[in-house]
């Protein structure tokens, strides 16, 4: 392969890792918009969900596009309970608050699910990746191409329900003034129980297609939720066109970093970017404060 030809599928690459970073951190950056909460417990939510799908091939027999369905539906689930029991009692306080019960949480999933599952890597069974197609030099596997379109279909799913429909525009108006939204009839309660149901779906869809593409273990949340913090902090809290943008950003720095550089720094480099960018342009991609 030439160096040109090395490039563009490194470009390739990047935009699907982007698309799958994109669906993480869409749903932290709901979380952060709506309930004012930093969710550290986001990467098992994540990693939970790929479990999920992992389990109902292996023994529902189910195909991957219905496993990813069962996964996204189970962790909605789950994160509304976690939403309901951990996190609503401590909104409306001071950010610390947050942080430190959710990286408590993430921690204590993490050790379950070491605990039940071990640390061995698992594979997710999409029966998509023997399909290989090139195109002008550039190979793509079948598998990489239902999750490239699966990933863009939810994100643009997210945004028209945001944007068009009743609970959407809820959201958003509890997002830009939390007292006013309540006072104007709206049920704040219900909304945050959405938004973590949404986050968690969202969280899970991702786990699945990185469990197709590479491997599933219970170790799998930390990076992730630290790179979406990244991401989120880039493009800007609650902005989702900046938090798409951010995360291709972050998806083509990895890939090209990887390709180019070494993959062994391959988790460094989205750090050193946020780093640059903060030094060059401290107002964020978005370019809000």
């Amino acid at each position: 392969m030439t160096v040109t030809t090395i490039f563009f599928q490194q470009i390739l690459n990047g935009v699907i890792q982007g698309c799958i970073y994109a669906l993480i951190a869409l749903g932290l950056s709901l979380v952060f918009g709506i309930l004012e909460i930093a969710n550290f417990a986001h990467g098992e939510f994540y990693m939970i969900g790929a479990f999920m799908a992992l389990f109902s091939i292996t023994f529902l027999g189910v195909p991957f596009f219905i496993a990813m369905i069962i996964a996204m539906i189970g962790m909605a689930f789950v994160a509304t309970v976690i939403e309901r029991v951990v996190f609503r009692p401590i909104v409306g306080k001071p950010l610390i608050n947050s942080m430190l019960l959710s990286f408590g949480l993430s921690t204590a999933l993490a050790n379950l699910a070491l605990y039940f599952f071990k640390a061995d890597p698992r594979k997710i069974t999409s029966g998509l990746a023997s399909y290989r197609f090139s195109f002008l030099g550039l190979y793509i596997t079948g598998e990489r191409i239902a999750i490239l379109v699966l990933s863009v279909f939810l994100v643009l799913l997210l945004a028209w329900f945001i944007q068009y429909t009743r609970t959407g525009k809820a959201m958003r108006a509890v997002a830009q003034d939390r007292t006013a939204a309540q006072l104007a009839g709206i049920n704040i309660r219900r909304i945050y129980s959405v938004t973590f149901a949404i986050s968690g779906a969202l969280a899970a869809a991702a786990g699945t297609m990185v469990g197709a593409m590479f491997f599933v273990n219970p170790e799998m949340g930390f990076t992730v939720v630290l790179k979406s913090f990244v991401i989120v902090t880039l493009g800007g809290f609650g902005k989702i066109k900046g938090v798409i943008f951010a995360a291709i950003l972050i998806g083509l720095v990895e890939s090209l970093g990887g390709g180019f550089i070494s993959y062994a720094y391959k988790d460094a480099y989205p750090f050193l970017l946020l780093i640059l960018l903060f030094i060059l342009k401290p107002e964020g991609l978005a370019g809000g404060k």
